[in-house]
């Protein structure tokens, strides 16, 4: 059976959402911090599962189309909540099964929380790191907002919260990956940084680059300002990293940083050659 979306189906995931403390011990989660932090991981789970769904990245949670997420009732003990994922038509280019969706939630929100080297567990999610990691880093900064507000519990309660598939942990959430999620400062003037590209799509402008002045590969995003007449260094340097030859640029952007001063990307106002 086919409709306008893709072929229907009938599939679910579950999920586990699972908030820990002394004080939740004692006291319970409180109720403004704690609801919160849950509305802000449904809304980073509904982005995620629309990213996994539809092959794209949007800002809204509503968005979501051809999946639910749904949850239970809470648990005694530690705050557990039990979540459904629930599918009624296939992706747009991944596979349905579970280990795809619980690997690509995985990889995106460690990514979204300061992971930005987590490697997948499937093919699937192996194969788009490599065809297309850019789309990740876009997510990661789509989810932001939703993972500050989910970080609420953490940063009031003291909770670390774990989001769990079946017999095991996907990932854990606590003070650290907080201190990424929000952002400490953003350059008020562009600077010069010198490096390569080592990922890029021309599509969206999203992509990764070698900074020397940092030593690592950094996410980094054209501005709405960027001057589209120096684009095709970008492409020039990635060809370079690619068959190891000429790829030096001089980026000029601003650089955007977490709590604990990290780098979290760098937003392109103009390159040229080095």
């Amino acid at each position: 059976m086919r409709a306008t979306g893709g072929i229907l189906v009938d599939q679910t995931f579950a999920l586990k959402l699972r908030f820990k403390s002394e004080a939740i011990n004692d006291d319970g989660l409180g109720l403004y911090d704690g609801s919160q932090s849950f509305h802000g991981f449904a809304k980073a789970l509904q982005l995620t599962t629309h990213a996994f769904l539809n092959d794209e990245t949007v800002m809204k949670a509503t968005a979501l189309k051809g999946a639910s997420l749904t949850f239970s009732s809470p648990r005694r003990g530690s705050i557990l909540f039990d979540i459904r994922a629930k599918f009624s038509r296939k992706p747009k280019s991944a596979p349905l099964n579970a280990d795809a969706y619980y690997d690509f939630t995985r990889v995106a929100l460690a990514r979204a929380t300061g992971n930005l080297e987590v490697e997948a567990d499937t093919k699937y999610v192996e194969q788009k790191l490599i065809s297309d990691e850019p789309f990740f880093d876009e997510l990661s900064e789509k989810l932001e907002g939703s993972l500050q507000q989910a970080h609420r519990s953490i940063d009031v309660e003291g909770a670390v919260v774990s989001l769990e598939r079946p017999r095991s942990t996907l990932l854990m959430f606590d003070h650290e990956t907080s201190s990424w999620v929000h952002t400490r400062d953003i350059d008020k003037n562009p600077r010069e940084f010198t490096g390569n590209m080592t990922r890029f799509n021309t599509k969206t402008g999203n992509g990764r680059a070698y900074i020397s002045e940092l030593r690592k590969i950094i996410p980094v995003r054209k501005s709405d300002v960027f001057n589209h007449g120096n684009k095709h260094y970008l492409t020039w340097s990635l060809h370079g990293d690619n068959i190891s030859t000429d790829k030096e640029l001089v980026f000029v952007g601003k650089r955007v940083t977490s709590s604990r001063g990290e780098t979290k990307r760098i937003i392109l106002d103009d390159c040229r050659r080095a």
